[in-house]
Parts: C-alpha cells; structure tokens; sequence
C-alpha cells in the first residue's frame, strides 16, 4: 500500500470516529409514538354480534328484502354492514357500498348545508326568505315578508301540512311551484305550529343557490360530500342508476306474492333538498360523524347544536309512539328532536319510492345508528330506539369512556 492511500484511510477512520462521537453526545430525537389500535370492548362486541343477528332475524320474519346499518361511537365507525338481498328473486347481497335512497334525510343535509353558510355569515337563520326568492309569496302580504330562513327549515311558515307536496311527486320544477304558495290559505302566523312540508322546506334551495350563485346540488358536494368523502352520494336519478350497485324499492303486493320489485322513479330529484338524495351505509357512516361533532373544520359543534335547538312542539306522539313513555317531540331545523329520559336524541325518517330510512343520534354521547330498508315498512321505527335503550341500558359505561 502506497503512502498516500495510507494516510486517506487512517483520515476518513478519524473523521467516522470523530462524528459518532459526536452523535453520542448529541441531544436525543424525539419520535412520535405509534398510535395505540383502538380494540373494541368485548361486552360491545358481543353486543353489536347479538344486534346483527336480531337484524338478519327480524328482516326474514318481517319479510323485508335487504338493509343497510351504520352506527358510530366516539368518532369511530362501529359497525356497517348491508343485510338479505337488493332485489327479491335474484342472487346480489346487500352490502355497506350499496346505494339506497333517503327520502326526507335529505332535509338534514339541506340544514346543515345552510348551518355552513349561515357561520360563514351569507345567510342568517333570521333573514326574511323573500330577500332572496322574489317569486315566494304568501296569501298575507305582511306574513311573507316576516318569513325567515329558519321557518322554512322548521316547517313553521304557516302553510297547511303538505301544501303542493303532490306538486314536488309530479315532477313540477320548484321554479313554477313557488309562485303558487299565494293561493295557498294560511292556517296560522309564522313560527306559531309545526305543519310538515316539502315544496316550502325546499325554498331553501333557492335561497341557498341567490345568495352562493351556485346550484343546490353543486354547492352540496362541494362543502360537504366531497369533504366527507361520501363517493356513492348522489341527487339525481341517473346517479343511482348508474353507482352499479343499489338496491331495488320493493311494495306489497297481496299475501299470495308479497312484496315485489317496483321500479326506482324520479320522483324528488326536482326537490333535492327535500327527498332527492341517494346514499350507502359507508356514506352514512360519515354523515353521522360530522353530526356529532367530528368533523369541525367542515362545521362547528356550535353551529350544530343551533341546528338542534328544538323550535317547535309537536304534542300528538305520531314521532315518539315507540318510544318507552315518551309523549311528544319537537322539531329543530330539518331535525326532529326527543328527550329519551335525559338523553338528547336528534333524528329523521325518511320515506320515498318504496325505501324506508331512519338515522338518529345523541350529540352529547356521539353515539348514533342509520338504517334503510328496500321496501315500505314501520320496522326502521322500532330498531332506533331499541338501539338506544338497550345499547344504553348494557353499555353506557362503554360509551361515557
């Protein structure tokens, strides 16, 4: 070996020597702990297996085709999952990815659609509707221009129950109904009864498009769907159609055949905000995060719970029947709301061409279940509070964690 080859190396070994060294008395690196896996308690565990298998019972002895069910807990999903067949007669399996359609859910998502915009300060739940909708009048002159955005959210504006629903089911453009609501007599001042609509509830869409410049549904999968990433969604007839997987609505026949497919309609796709939306578990599954809080950089947990706060009394217990000794309810902004013995429960029903769907959840617990069934059928109404009362009754020290 030469001379100078001798030297380079008896250099680079000091250098090495040098650094590490150094590096032994260099300060250490903090490394950012792995995050614990979240393990699922047993008790619920062996909970949600005994609550799918009463599912999987109930729809053969209720005879109901298929089901989808999400339920979330703490900002997790906990359970999704599709059940039996969507469509009678043929082979193809419910699943989560399975697109149903939601009916009167759809009006949750036009509140809180609106809740985003009214935090950013475009709207306000008080500004008068006619600020916005020229064309919308009222048989009282006065009474019009008193209609604020929140009366159309909570059905309060003073119309008779259903005014021109049969409209939105022909299929008329909400452009050529609105103008009607002038021949529609009053039956009561605005914000004083609860009367259920859906031509009025979908003023909205026309104060949301003025106000924004931008379409309904357009502003819908901007500032919610696309965040949420819920990728089945859609609003229209072809969207469902073409997602290549969705269930098929099912009616009842007579006892010899029972409930038979049905084909899917249009009707509601002209009122999006209403009835028009389509959706699978999985989609369902991020809804319910958001509604309980865990999604604040698309909508604060203030902003929600203004969308919660009760409005108006509905006494008569149409809503609360299956509910152990609860009487009456109220409805928020596109929300209906029940107090279960101390628990704050925020829900809908939803029904719409042969689908029937539930969803309802407890803010205050962050806990809530959504379930859609392929055919007309009370059986969602008894699953909710089932869920809840027996869900709360064997694990609240589970969920209160």
């Amino acid at each position: 070996m030469n001379r100078n080859l001798t030297a380079f190396l008896l250099l680079v070994i000091a250098i090495g020597s040098y650094l590490a060294f150094a590096g032994m008395k260099s300060e250490p690196v903090d490394v950012e702990p792995e995050p614990e896996e979240w393990v699922m308690d047993h008790s619920l565990a062996m909970f949600l297996d005994d609550f799918s298998r009463k599912i999987e019972e109930d729809l053969i002895e209720e005879e109901i085709p298929g089901a989808a069910v999400v339920i979330v807990k703490e900002g997790r999903v906990i359970f999704q999952k599709g059940f039996g067949v969507k469509e009678r007669g043929k082979p193809g399996q419910v699943d989560e990815f399975t697109v149903f359609r939601l009916g009167s859910l759809s009006k949750g998502f036009a509140s809180v659609l609106a809740g985003v915009l009214a935090a950013e300060g475009a709207i306000s739940w008080d500004d008068p509707v006619s600020r916005y909708v020229n064309d919308f009048r009222l048989s009282n002159p006065y009474q019009t221009g008193r209609i604020q955005v929140r009366h159309l959210l909570a059905h309060t504006v003073g119309l008779p129950r259903h005014a021109y629903t049969n409209l939105i089911e022909d299929g008329m453009p909400l452009d050529l109904i609105i103008p009607r609501f002038e021949q529609v007599p009053l039956i009561t001042r605005e914000g004083a009864q609860h009367s259920y609509q859906n031509a009025a509830f979908s003023v909205i869409e026309k104060v949301l498009e003025a106000k924004t410049e931008s379409n309904f549904n357009t502003l819908l999968y901007e500032r919610l769907l696309k965040p949420l990433d819920m990728n089945r969604v859609s609003t229209d007839y072809a969207g469902i159609m073409n997602s290549g997987n969705h269930a098929v609505p099912h009616m009842f026949h007579s006892n010899a055949r029972g409930r038979v497919p049905v084909p899917i309609t249009h009707r509601y796709y002209n009122a999006v905000s209403s009835g028009g939306i389509n959706a699978s578990a999985t989609d369902m599954g991020q809804w319910l995060l958001l509604l309980t809080g865990h999604y604040p950089e698309i909508i604060s947990e203030e902003t929600l719970a203004e969308i919660f706060e009760p409005i108006a009394t509905i006494r008569n217990n149409r809503f609360s029947r299956h509910w152990d000794d609860v009487n009456s309810s109220h409805y928020a902004m596109g929300w209906r709301v029940l107090d279960n013995h101390g628990q704050k429960i925020v829900y809908h029903g939803g029904y719409v061409n042969g689908f029937r769907s539930e969803i309802a959840f407890s803010p205050q617990d962050r806990t809530g279940i959504f379930i859609v069934i392929n055919t007309h059928s009370s059986y969602p109404l008894t699953v909710i509070p089932d869920f809840f009362n027996h869900f709360y009754s064997a694990h609240r020290d589970i969920v209160s964690e």
